[in-house]
């Protein structure tokens, strides 16, 4: 547009074209950096909610025809793919595969992050596209749970775990993170053997549904996997030793694990050889725990963290408990926690026995002590406890002077608001020891809030009830 056309203009539209001149005047080199500097952005996400929006970059694509060629043309800026829709119609899935195809091609060779709404596609006609750009991908996403509202006509009626295991028996060679997730009513378990991926760079594994349990292949002899940092599975209170290799599998990588859901708690660590585990998360609720540990378990020397949410009914963790701490002398971190949902609303409703029953499955062990120090966990630092009373927390700070950090989920009844003044300034006066020791935080989300009360330090008092 030159100066004369653009002096005949409204004014409007003189700043228009001539931000538009300046823009469409940038090399495409330029371009792509901003370009892929937008895709990278953590803070332009993809819009979950609109099936339509797969690509983070489809408003600069809307702009212009330049643009929309520059973000094509540019493999970088698609390397992170979501399939989330199938063909609306059995007419439509020929075009469907084609632009299927379109989408791959448009990376090139690049490594892929791939997310796939197992629900929303037909695997069956996805499959063979899969199959031959699954080896590139470094983020596989595999996504059960159907978003809500959705539904595909083309979707099948049931989806059988076959259909996943068949896609994931690739070889993914440079494949680092994989992730599995969600529910689907749609979802139809087919009796499957252990799906073990051939992924010899993986460094995390997840899967947080008990359809699918994913396992690495072994490599060299004795079978081991040198890579696996992060591992997750959800045993669905299913037999979980039908889906794990049968010989023992070494994981000299492996940082964190996390268990859920399973009573095969002693048979999975022994099955898993991980001498350098840092973290281990056992989310096994209500589990059918025997009274008696007789199972070995291998010394976890260098567990530093460990996470163990329980129920408010749960029985018999006492042993359990004792068993695994004594494999882990070296634990600086521990979380005794029941799961949020089962917590009561109000610490006030929590009943004295549950309470005692939470605090005992703990207290035996770490009360335990040799040689006037813990047996267990003597180096014990940062502790948050399921239930306990300021009594009990004191005696822990006496007696673990390493202790600097100490949470409460829940305090024990009648802790929460005192009826007596005299024992509420005890307990006030107990709480500021407490914490000119260590730091101590508990919940007071529960506690009942009313004109008359007076608190300190997180400890009421209702001056309205005389005893």
């Amino acid at each position: 547009m030159d100066v004369t056309t653009l002096t005949q203009l409204d004014p409007p539209a003189k700043i228009n074209a001539a931000s538009t001149h300046h823009i469409h005047a940038l090399p495409v080199e330029l371009l792509d950096s901003i370009f892929l500097f937008l895709y990278r952005d953590q803070s332009i996400p993809r819009t979950t909610d609109d099936l339509r929006n797969t690509h983070k970059l489809a408003f600069i694509m809307l702009v212009c025809k330049d643009w929309k060629n520059a973000v094509e043309c540019s493999p970088a800026l698609w390397t992170d793919i979501w399939l989330d829709r199938g063909p609306k119609h059995v007419d439509a899935k020929d075009g469907w595969v084609g632009s299927l195809e379109t989408l791959f091609k448009r990376s090139r060779t690049m490594p892929l992050d791939l997310t796939i709404l197992v629900s929303l596609i037909d695997l069956e006609y996805a499959s063979p596209i899969l199959l031959q750009h699954l080896p590139r991908c470094e983020t596989l996403v595999i996504q059960l749970q159907q978003p809500k509202g959705q539904i595909d006509c083309m979707t099948p009626r049931r989806l059988k775990a076959c259909a996943v295991h068949r896609i994931l028996s690739c070889p993914f060679p440079i494949l680092q993170n994989m992730a599995i997730g969600g529910y689907s009513p749609l979802y139809e378990w087919d009796q499957q053997g252990p799906l073990l991926l051939d992924a010899p760079n993986l460094r995390s594994l997840s899967s947080s549904t008990y359809r699918i349990i994913p396992f690495v292949k072994s490599h060299g002899s004795p079978p081991a996997h040198d890579s696996l940092e992060c591992f997750s599975i959800n045993g669905g209170w299913q037999n979980v030793m039908e889906k794990l290799p049968l010989a023992t599998i070494s994981l000299p990588k492996l940082k964190s694990l996390s268990l859920e859901d399973t009573d095969d708690l002693w048979d999975i660590l022994q099955k898993l050889d991980t001498p350098n585990l840092e973290s281990l998360i056992v989310g096994c609720g209500p589990a059918d725990w025997s009274e008696e540990v007789d199972s070995p378990t291998s010394v976890l020397r260098n567990l530093h963290e460990l996470t163990w949410y329980t129920d408010w009914d749960t029985t018999n963790e006492t042993p359990n408990l004792r068993h695994l701490l004594q494999h882990c002398p070296n634990i600086e971190y521990f979380k005794y926690n029941c799961y949020t949902g089962s917590a009561p609303d109000q610490e006030e409703y929590l009943l004295p026995e549950e309470a005692d029953n939470l605090v005992l499955a703990l207290s035996e062990s770490l009360d335990e002590t040799y040689n006037s120090s813990p047996r267990f966990c003597p180096r014990l630092r940062h502790l948050h406890l399921a239930c306990a009373s300021f009594e009990q927390v004191r005696d822990l700070v006496l007696m673990r002077p390493a202790l600097e950090y100490v949470g409460l989920q829940c305090r024990k009844p009648g802790q929460v608001v005192i009826r007596s003044k005299t024992v509420w300034r005890e307990k006030v006066d107990l709480v500021r020891w407490i914490r000119s020791k260590v730091e101590f935080e508990f919940e007071t989300d529960g506690v009942a809030v009313g004109l008359d009360l007076q608190g300190e330090e997180g400890v009421f008092w209702n001056p309205g009830e005389v005893f």
